[in-house]
């Protein structure tokens, strides 16, 4: 049999021969080629998947250490300042008189001392929220200014109506006005002895913190319902109350009124039907307001409540099961308010209205904090903390008094 290169074979066999050894040639190198090729994927394959699996245990590792702080924060057992970032040890190091870049703290640079950042301004009015009954349903409001203008719409525009071809004569309309609202100083000047400060488990942030939110909830939920607005918010109750019969909606803030309903007996409710007197003040607020609509009064108020019952003698408040849960009376939530007045003669023993509507409250943004190391108290150091913030009746159409006395003539 002839061999590739036998001077016999035809010439055409022979360059067939050469075409097919050169495409096998060609085929084992391209094969070859792939499996290189195919050898590196995988290895680009098995780095990224030893790079996935580095970077899932650190991240596993980190949401461990995640839980257990939250764990061991809810558990009481370990100080805030552990899971606090930049701007909160920041503001302990200055509280406590360390040396500190107060660029972390501040928001705003009054030469005075410092402004502190909005979260430790949010975190001292959540422990206000959480005790100021007026601050859970009246209109908050923030401002950069030293008041805040509310725009009042009281009327509205007239209409008539015609025929086709009938004449059309020129309508009447209410345009809105301005109420300005001033923001007063709260202040709050609570000190520590140097000693305390010294130990290093004393958490100064959340004692300041503390201190403040409780004193400013005392006297901010005094003010929005006592406050004469000299200095301080003008309260709900300062701006007295007018029968309801006689109510109107006039043009000057400082004159509102508060439409009232009255029990007929003084000090109290009447012995007969008590629960008429609540019916009328609910029926006296327009339906507009009735969707937000919420009782306010004090503790001792709500125990004449408990005790009334209807005519199949079941009670007409409904008590809550739960805390943070409010009981409700005609199916409307009823809040506390101890700074109301105490049961008498003459006086507001419920308000019933929408709240969010009628009242508005206004925070000048921003705490600022002034520390005095020690030169007005030796052995002390002291912080003037203090925050801007007003108050007003800026609807009187949605809230209503019930008044523990007989309706004026």
């Amino acid at each position: 049999m002839a061999t590739q290169g036998d001077p016999g074979e035809p010439p055409e066999m022979v360059q067939r021969e050469a075409v097919i050894l050169s495409g096998l040639k060609s085929g084992f190198i391209k094969q070859t080629e792939k499996v290189i090729n195919m050898s590196e994927l995988n290895k680009v394959i098995e780095d990224l998947g030893e790079s996935f699996e580095d970077f899932s245990a650190k991240q596993s590792k980190r949401v461990d250490q995640l839980e257990t702080q939250l764990a061991r924060r809810f558990k009481g057992d370990m100080p805030l300042g552990e899971t606090k970032g930049i701007e909160s040890k920041a503001m302990a190091e200055w509280l406590k008189g360390g040396p500190t870049d107060t660029k972390a703290l501040s928001t705003t640079n009054d030469g005075q001392g410092v402004t502190v950042r909005s979260d430790w301004a949010d975190q001292i009015f959540k422990l206000i929220r959480e005790s100021s009954p007026m601050r859970q349903i009246a209109n908050v409001r923030g401002s950069d200014s030293n008041e805040i203008e509310v725009l009042v719409d009281r009327g509205e525009a007239s209409s008539d109506w015609t025929a086709e071809t009938g004449t059309r004569s020129e309508t009447a309309i209410d345009f809105m006005t301005r109420q300005k609202i001033a923001t007063e100083e709260h202040y709050s000047y609570p000190s520590v002895t140097q000693q305390m400060l010294e130990d290093s488990q004393f958490d100064v942030e959340s004692w300041v913190q503390s201190k403040v939110g409780s004193r400013f909830a005392r006297q901010e939920s005094a003010a929005f319902i006592n406050g004469d607005g000299i200095g301080k918010p003008r309260g709900i109750l300062d701006y007295g109350t007018v029968k309801e019969a006689s109510f109107a909606w006039g043009a000057d803030p400082s004159l509102y009124k508060v439409g009232a309903q009255y029990t007929g007996v003084d000090g109290g409710l009447a012995a007969s039907d008590p629960d008429d007197a609540i019916y009328d003040l609910v029926d006296s607020l327009k339906v507009d307001y009735l969707q937000n609509g919420s009782f306010l009064m004090t503790r001792a108020m709500r125990n004449v409540l408990r005790k009334m019952k209807d005519a199949d003698n079941r009670s007409l408040l409904q008590m809550s099961l739960a805390d943070t849960v409010p009981d409700r009376l005609m199916g409307y939530p009823v809040r506390l308010a101890e700074d109301m007045p105490a049961l008498a003669t003459d006086v507001v023993g419920i308000l019933f209205g929408d709240f969010r509507q009628a009242y508005t409250v206004v925070d000048r943004l921003g705490v600022a904090v002034l520390r005095d190391p020690g030169y007005s108290k030796p052995g002390f150091v002291r912080w003037y903390v203090r925050k801007r913030i007003g108050g007003a009746l800026t609807n009187p159409e949605a809230v209503k008094a019930l008044v523990l006395g007989t309706e004026p003539a």
